[in-house]
């Protein structure tokens, strides 16, 4: 127990921040010594979270630099909404704190990028360049040498997985079109109504329904990691969908392969990018890619098939770990040497 990595989870409450207290509870490198929600400070967090019961005697302090410090944390997860993480971001680094955001505040690489797909101006902008997109297949190395890591967003993760290799070994028509439309489960939402979601039981039960068809926010690291990846601008058109589950994302992506490009060289692709790495499992054919198969784990399940030139990729996650906690976690690993699938192979539900 000495020798366990203390961390602190901040926004501990919210599905993001419950899940991953719910992994490191269970985890044999890393101690949980700080739960955090303003809102229900002094409350244990047992009685907040009654699924908790008979787990953890942890009790809810306040989201503050000095309880942090005080619990004597090494590692945060943020797991809080802007500004409130941005406020407490710059005084945890000067403290030596290394830092995992599962929010939207350190995946963009500019200011200026974050105020165009976020409409607000970015609180510490002079922490951006030092962020590492934590993307935990892509990256391993820089994330393991982060202080911070922008956690992926859940649906960018989805669509950025099979993508990224693609885009790297120039299999991807530049100049035609790439789509992809997403379908979430209700938890994708939050906890909180959003009414440009609709996203209340009544309005998704026995019903499909898309949001934010132009605009959506992930749009914006998506394209800046594929143009990285390819050294040229690309552009993914990205349509979410709420749909009548509880959890998990499954998202279709249609593009043109270059040409002569193959289904034998994508999956050679991905087959070499993801050798060894367990959470990225390449299937035999799109209908193999089912919510069902990946929720409750840290795994993304990807296939494809090919109509001519027009490769038709399926991919589908968890969206509350491995498009949150389960990565954040996965990125924390990293962060500290530790084997990078510990904590994280027992299906969580």
């Amino acid at each position: 127990m000495a020798n366990r990595i203390p961390v602190a989870v901040l926004g501990a409450t919210g599905y993001a921040g419950e899940g991953a207290v719910r992994i490191l509870l269970g985890h044999p490198g890393f101690r949980l010594v700080h739960v955090g929600s303003d809102r229900l400070a002094g409350t244990p967090l047992a009685e907040a979270v009654p699924s908790l019961a008979g787990e953890t005697d942890l009790v809810l302090g306040e989201d503050t630099p000095a309880a942090i410090m005080q619990s004597g944390a090494k590692a945060v997860i943020l797991a809080k909404k802007s500004p409130d993480v941005t406020k407490v971001v710059p005084e945890l680094m000067k403290k030596g704190m290394r830092l995992v955001d599962v929010g939207a505040e350190f995946r963009l690489r500019t200011a200026d990028a974050y105020a165009t797909w976020y409409k607000e101006e970015h609180a510490c902008p002079e922490l951006l360049a030092k962020a590492v997109y934590g993307l935990s297949e892509w990256r391993p190395v820089e994330i393991a040498a982060a202080k911070i890591v922008g956690n992926p967003g859940c649906y960018a993760t989805s669509m950025l997985l099979p993508l990224l290799p693609l885009a790297k070994a120039g299999l991807i028509y530049r100049t035609a079109p790439i789509v992809a439309i997403g379908y979430s489960g209700l938890s994708g939402a939050g906890k909180r109504f959003i009414e440009s979601n609709n996203n209340l039981f009544y309005a998704v039960n026995e019903n499909l329904h898309s949001y934010k068809p132009v605009g959506h926010q992930h749009t914006g690291e998506v394209d800046q990691e594929l143009a990285l990846a390819a050294g040229n601008t690309l552009h993914c058109t990205f349509v979410p969908h709420l749909a009548p589950i509880t959890r998990g994302i499954h998202t279709t992506i249609t593009l043109t392969l270059a040409a002569n490009a193959s289904l034998s060289q994508v999956l050679d692709a991905w087959r070499s990018t993801y050798a060894g790495r367990r959470f990225v499992r390449v299937r035999a054919s799109p209908k193999d890619v089912e919510v069902a198969n990946v929720a409750g784990t840290n795994c993304c399940d990807i296939a494809a098939a090919v109509d001519g030139r027009t490769l038709i990729i399926a991919s589908a996650l968890d969206n509350l770990i491995k498009g949150a906690s389960g990565q954040a976690v996965q990125n924390l690993n990293l962060m500290f040497g530790l084997p990078e699938d510990q904590g994280l192979l027992a299906r969580s539900i």
